[in-house]
C-alpha cells in the first residue's frame, strides 16, 4: 500500500514539474519576445525628394517633349499653351541677347512644362540648340531667358585596329564616330595619304569621350596616336605648351601643318583642282580652281586655318561662301554652304572651328564643299602646295613634353595587338 503511494505521489511529481517546466518556457520566450518587440525602432519612411529636369520640379507641371518641325516658329508651339502674342512678341525682343528664338532649327528637342488647371498655360520652354546646352525661355511671372551647359564627364578610351578597306571602315566598324574618323584623318593628314593606306596597315588611339547623363555626345582631344603604314610607324603626342593642344613626333617636330588637310568632316575627294576640266555636259573646257569633297548636306565645315573673316556672302555662282585671309600670304574660300556658323564677317576664327555647313547652294549638282586657296592672290592646288608647318618644340618645352610622352607612351603599348587575326578591337581605359 505505501509502495503504490509512494509511486502515485512519484508520478504525480514527474508531471507537475514537467507542467512548471514548459510553462516556464514559455513565460521566457514571451518575456524575449516581447523584449525583441519592444525594441524595434519605428521604421521612417522618407520622402522622396523632387525630381528635376532643366533645374525645373518636374512634379509641378505637365511635360510636353518634341522637335521643332520645319518653319515651324516659337508662336506655333506656343499659341496653344496660351502665351499671349504680346508675350511672344516680349520674348522674340528679350531672347536676342542670349539665344534668339528665331534661330530654332528643324529636327531639335524641345521640351514644354505646362500646368492643367482650368486651361493649359505654358511655364517654361526649353529649347536644346545642341547635346551640350540647353535655353530655359521662363515664361510665368516675369518673362526671362538662361542658357545653360550640361556637366559633361570626360572617359578616356582606347581604340585600335588593322586596315581591311579603310581607316574609316576600320574605325566605324567597332562603333567608332565619323569625327573620330575626322579627327584621325586630321592628326596624320599630312603624313599619311587615307588613299595610299593598304590591307594589314593598323593603328592605336587614346581618345576622350565626352559623356552627358550616360550618353556619348561626341569625342573630345586625341591624347595619343601611333598609326603604321607600310612598316613605318609614326606616332602623334598631343601636348598644351601654352596655347592649346598641338600634335608632335617623338622628336618635338609638329606633325601637322599650319592647314587643316580637310576642311570637311572626313570625307571623299569628287573634284580635284584642274584648270582644264572638260565639261561634258557643256561641250567645252572650264577651269575648276578648287578641291570637292563629297559630304552630306549639314555636314561641319571647318575652319582649315587662324584667320579673320574677310566675306561672309552669298552670290548665284557660290552660293553661301565664306573667305578667310590667314596672312599676307595665304586665304581660303568655303563655297555651296547650306547655312552658315556663329561667325560673322570681320570676325577672327581658330584653325577646327566651325565656320558653316555643306549644302547645295549656287551652281553645284549636288551637295560639297568646293574648297578655293589663294596663295599671294594666285589661286593654286591647295593638295600639291608646300605648305608651312607649326613650329616644333624649344629645348625648354621638350623637358615637359618628355615627361607627358612617356605616360602616353605607356598606354599605347598597354593596348592589346590583334593584328594575327586582322581584327579591330575597342576597350575602355
Amino acid at each position: 500500500m505505501n509502495k503504490r503511494l509512494i509511486t502515485v505521489v512519484g508520478i504525480s511529481l514527474v508531471v507537475i514539474l514537467t507542467a512548471v517546466y514548459f510553462v516556464s518556457t514559455k513565460d521566457n520566450q514571451v518575456v524575449e519576445e516581447d523584449s525583441f518587440e519592444s525594441t524595434l525602432v519605428e521604421e521612417v519612411v522618407e520622402e522622396p525628394a523632387p525630381l528635376f529636369k532643366f533645374g525645373i520640379p518636374v512634379e509641378l507641371f505637365d511635360i510636353k517633349e518634341g522637335r521643332i518641325k520645319r518653319n515651324q516658329t516659337f508662336a506655333d508651339i506656343l499659341l496653344p499653351y496660351n502665351l499671349s502674342r504680346q508675350d511672344i512678341y516680349t520674348m522674340d525682343k528679350i531672347s536676342r541677347d542670349v539665344f534668339s528664338v528665331r534661330n530654332f532649327v528643324p529636327r531639335r528637342k524641345y521640351t514644354i512644362f505646362y500646368t492643367n488647371d482650368s486651361i493649359k498655360k505654358a511655364s517654361y520652354f526649353v529649347y536644346e540648340p545642341n547635346d551640350l546646352e540647353y535655353v530655359v525661355y521662363q515664361l510665368d511671372d516675369s518673362l526671362a531667358v538662361f542658357r545653360e551647359e550640361r556637366k559633361v564627364e570626360i572617359l578616356e578610351r582606347t581604340m585600335a585596329g588593322v586596315i581591311s578597306q579603310s581607316l574609316d571602315h576600320s574605325i566605324r566598324a567597332e562603333g567608332g564616330s565619323p569625327a573620330l574618323v575626322s579627327a584621325m584623318a586630321d592628326v596624320f593628314g599630312w603624313q599619311i595619304d587615307p588613299r595610299t593606306l593598304r590591307k594589314g596597315d593598323w593603328f592605336k588611339v587614346i581618345y576622350e569621350d565626352r559623356i552627358v547623363d550616360g550618353e556619348s555626345v561626341g569625342i573630345g582631344n586625341i591624347i595619343g596616336a601611333e598609326f603604321n603604314h607600310m612598316k613605318n610607324s609614326y606616332y602623334a603626342y598631343a601636348y598644351d605648351k601654352g596655347d592649346g593642344l598641338d600634335f608632335y613626333d617623338e622628336g618635338g617636330e609638329s606633325v601637322q601643318k599650319a592647314f587643316l588637310r580637310y576642311p570637311v568632316e572626313y570625307s571623299r575627294i569628287s573634284s580635284r583642282y584642274n584648270p582644264r576640266r572638260y565639261l561634258k555636259m557643256y561641250g567645252r573646257v572650264q577651269a575648276h580652281l578648287g578641291t570637292d569633297y563629297a559630304a552630306g548636306i549639314g555636314t561641319p565645315i571647318k575652319a582649315a586655318a587662324d584667320g579673320i573673316i574677310v566675306a561672309r556672302a552669298y552670290t548665284k555662282p557660290n552660293g553661301n561662301y565664306i573667305k578667310i585671309k590667314h596672312n599676307g600670304t595665304y586665304t581660303t574660300g568655303y563655297l555651296h554652304m547650306s547655312r552658315f556658323g556663329k561667325f560673322k564677317n570681320g570676325q577672327r576664327v581658330k584653325k577646327g572651328q566651325v565656320i558653316g555647313y555643306v549644302g547645295k547652294t549656287g551652281y553645284t549638282t549636288g551637295p560639297h564643299l568646293c574648297f578655293r586657296f589663294w596663295k599671294r592672290g594666285k589661286q593654286v592646288d591647295f593638295l600639291k602646295e608646300k605648305l608651312p608647318a607649326e613650329k616644333p618644340l624649344t629645348a625648354e618645352e621638350m623637358i615637359g613634353f618628355e615627361a607627358v610622352t612617356e605616360l602616353i607612351e605607356k598606354k599605347l603599348n598597354d593596348i592589346p595587338n590583334t593584328w594575327s587575326d586582322k581584327t579591330v578591337s575597342a576597350s575602355n581605359e
